[in-house]
């Protein structure tokens, strides 16, 4: 899409609280240009309208158009494959070089391209993921995954953290050590990481483009990402049960993931249903949340689409990144700067965005 849009995410702050917050967004509606428009073109259309997390939009666009005409839809296991590979480039993207510039560290741009290539290649087909793996637990874990995988609390995470010296160890103690002190006033209200049928019931009747614009569970506001896809994990509840660091717990999430991933224990990316007939459902878990589309189909034409990204969750006026900047306590005006953007890095957009310290 030539004009994605972008988020503006209005910090309002009196000189030691932030007391609001406005966060607005240019961000078009897609789906609506579908409209009208045959199973095919639309499967042809999605993937250009989005930048980022295109595989996974198309290979939505795909399931969902393919339950809507058939009544029944499965994910290919090379499909499968693409949508996880284009998931781990992303977490990857914003660890080796957006995590670690924000956190004052070396930017990893030649160890993430060569990653970034690798699992283009394992996307296709054309080699096992064993390749990733291999130099994934050499640089960044230092030890073997199954066993970084059996650290089970807060402080074995932190011995980690001290004992290596990869990129992922580095930025986890510098963010932990940012963290310090500032406990979430808020909890996290997490949306589970529904499979198809139960987002088909948990939003019926309501695949429409003001919920697409500013969706909601149950009557209130919710938070996707990688967090919520590991939310029993027991490291990471033990992190989060002892640091109330919700920041913290988001990247940590999303090294799990790409472990999980890596390791072949992640569960399935990709998910469809048909809830009745002429209409499909998909689900993907992408690196920032959960992707949803809906279609449905009249006389062989799209009649209504519905795309629920992960953004809409957790930029919502009233979302994850509101809640966690209103009460904050902080003085410095650089440094509110500073934890405007770990807020919004943790939740990571997919359109640019810019942060606006406005005083109260």
């Amino acid at each position: 899409m030539d004009d994605a849009g972008k988020l503006t995410l209005g910090v309002v702050w009196d000189g030691d609280t932030v007391s609001a917050t406005d966060i607005r967004s240019t961000r078009p509606m897609a789906a609506q240009i579908l409209k009208g428009k045959t199973p095919e073109q639309v499967a042809r259309i999605v993937p250009m309208l989005f930048s980022v997390c295109g595989r996974a939009q198309g290979a939505a666009a795909d399931a969902a158009l393919q339950a809507a005409q058939q009544g029944s839809a499965a994910a290919s296991a090379p499909v499968e494959h693409m949508i996880v590979c284009e998931a781990m480039q992303e977490h990857l993207w914003r660890l080796m070089l957006d995590w670690t510039k924000l956190m004052g560290l070396p930017r990893q741009e030649q160890r993430f391209a060569g990653w970034y290539a690798l699992l283009r290649k394992i996307g296709a087909g054309e080699i096992g993921m064993d390749a990733f793996l291999h130099e994934f637990e050499r640089d960044c874990l230092e030890m073997p995954a199954t066993e970084w995988r059996a650290l089970d609390d807060y402080q074995a995470l932190q011995e980690w953290s001290l004992k290596v010296h990869s990129p992922s160890a580095q930025v986890l103690s510098r963010l932990a050590e940012l963290e310090r002190g500032r406990h979430q006033t808020s909890d996290a209200r997490l949306l589970p990481a529904w499979t198809a049928a139960e987002a088909s019931r948990a939003c019926a009747g309501r695949w429409d483009m003001d919920f697409s614009a500013c969706p909601d569970w149950l009557g209130d506001t919710a938070e996707t990402g990688a967090w919520t896809y590991h939310a029993d994990d027991g490291l990471l509840h033990d992190v989060w049960r002892q640091s109330r660091s919700k920041v913290l717990s988001r990247l940590l999430a999303r090294v799990i993931d790409v472990i999980d991933m890596a390791n072949g224990t992640a569960a399935q990316r990709l998910d469809v249903t048909s809830p009745e007939a002429n209409t499909g459902v998909a689900v993907v878990r992408t690196a920032r949340g959960l992707l949803m589309h809906h279609a449905r189909l009249e006389r062989g034409l799209v009649a209504d689409y519905a795309i629920v990204a992960p953004t809409e969750w957790n930029f919502h006026p009233d979302g994850s990144y509101a809640r966690d900047m209103r009460g904050m306590k902080e003085r410095d005006p650089e440094r509110l700067q500073q934890l405007a953007h770990v807020a919004a890095l943790s939740l990571d957009p997919c359109v640019a965005y810019e942060v606006e310290i406005r005083d109260a």
